[in-house]
């Protein structure tokens, strides 16, 4: 008997609205979503269609206007900021266009730096591991260097490897290779899936490249706040 699977991440009925200078403006509109352990899903559309808002909305980084997401079995809108935050501890690995490494920390020290905030690692354990990652995404001889000194291609696979050194469940990236020339993101995203496939994370990625997107397991697509 197939024993039953639940969603890692479960969506009901979501909608975000904001409002400006004219009015009420509805981003995304009655959102049903499940998104099983495992697997990978790309989120898709134009400008504007809502994509980064949903990624945020699904990792507890913003609130919804109404409806549910379950993040682990969690309601979400049940937590507060804190406890969001201590859901997501060592349990979920972000990537973002925009890198978002500390600039004042080496590589080692920013890959070192969600062990140190989840605690419980000692430090000794904490580099070896931060390291290990560096060199697993082609860095060894970089740890000592600040971001400023990093092309972008390396900054991003600091990134990657900051992601994966808690060993999370699920993985966000937001336009992993926005910032990035053709050939570097190719690099990237090669790298991105297989290091995903290794660690048996969850993948959720927002693109606009419809070439990456296939590459996920699912391609869910946005228009104009909706699932088409």
């Amino acid at each position: 008997m197939q024993e039953n699977i639940e969603p890692i991440i479960e969506v009901r009925k979501l909608c975000k609205r904001v409002k400006d200078a004219t009015g009420e403006l509805t981003i995304l509109d009655d959102i049903d979503l499940d998104v099983m352990p495992g697997s990978s899903v790309a989120i898709v559309g134009a400008s504007g269609s809502g994509k980064s808002t949903l990624l945020g909305l699904l990792a507890g980084l913003d609130n919804a206007t109404s409806g549910s997401v379950r993040l682990f079995g969690r309601e979400l809108a049940a937590l507060s900021e804190d406890e969001r935050a201590h859901l997501r501890n060592g349990s979920v690995g972000f990537v973002f266009q925009s890198f978002q490494l500390m600039p004042h920390l080496t590589a080692l020290e920013n890959v070192r730096l969600p062990l140190e905030l989840q605690g419980g690692v000692l430090a000794h354990e904490a580099s070896r591991r931060a390291r290990a990652l560096l060199e697993q995404v082609g860095l060894g001889a970089r740890t000592a260097h600040y971001p400023k000194l990093l092309s972008g291609g390396e900054q991003q696979r600091v990134a990657l490897a900051r992601a994966f050194v808690t060993e999370p469940a699920i993985l966000f990236a937001d336009e992993p290779t926005g910032s990035l020339d053709a050939a570097t993101g190719h690099a990237v995203i090669d790298l991105m899936f297989r290091m995903n496939a290794a660690h048996g994370a969850t993948l959720v990625l927002v693109t606009h490249d419809i070439e990456l997107a296939r590459r996920c397991a699912r391609v869910v697509t946005l228009d104009a706040g909706r699932v088409t």
